[in-house]
């Protein structure tokens, strides 16, 4: 082999590599370029474990990401703004604008026993599941909290501690 085919080959072999590494940094881009929406929602609980980038997930299937994480204007609840890829939320028949579905709530999910939290976006009955009025008007799409399974059985233990006949007095 001449040494001019040493450096043709040199070259083929450079500009295959960099082709590689561009179309597989063009496919991650394009993942990232979903169209979405933001939405916020807001939790009167710690939402210790969730960060910014995690998932929003209706019934384990993702749906978007966590952008922020703030405390609201009230200072009493913590502000989360999210982006909701909008491809998603018109397979599941919703609106994209900034009128959400009255039955749609996000709730603090957990994912396993690790303490990483992501937000768990589910239909629930507004009836039972109603909308808490904020103290201060929402920024944008805004859907509706519901406690976290935690937070619900520590509200039901107090309640049921509350019951207790002789609980907390004085011996």
């Amino acid at each position: 082999m001449s040494r001019t085919d040493h450096w043709k080959l040199g070259l083929f072999v450079s500009l295959g590599l960099a082709l590689g590494v561009a179309l597989l940094f063009w496919l991650g881009l394009a993942r990232f370029r979903r169209d979405s929406i933001p939405a916020v929602t807001y939790f009167d609980e710690s939402v210790q474990g969730l960060d910014a980038g995690s998932p929003v997930k209706f019934r384990g299937v993702t749906l978007g990401t966590v952008a922020n994480i703030t405390i609201a204007p009230d200072r009493r609840h913590v502000q989360v703004d999210t982006q909701i890829f909008t491809r998603e939320l018109q397979r599941l028949g919703l609106s994209v604008d900034s009128t959400m579905d009255p039955e749609v709530r996000v709730q603090l999910a957990s994912a396993g026993i690790t303490g990483i939290k992501f937000l768990q976006v589910d239909f629930f009955d507004p009836v039972r599941y109603p909308t808490t009025p904020l103290p201060f008007p929402p920024d944008g799409t805004y859907i509706p909290s519901v406690p976290s399974t935690l937070k619900g059985l520590e509200a039901a233990l107090n309640e049921f501690l509350d019951k207790l006949p002789g609980y907390g007095e004085k011996i």
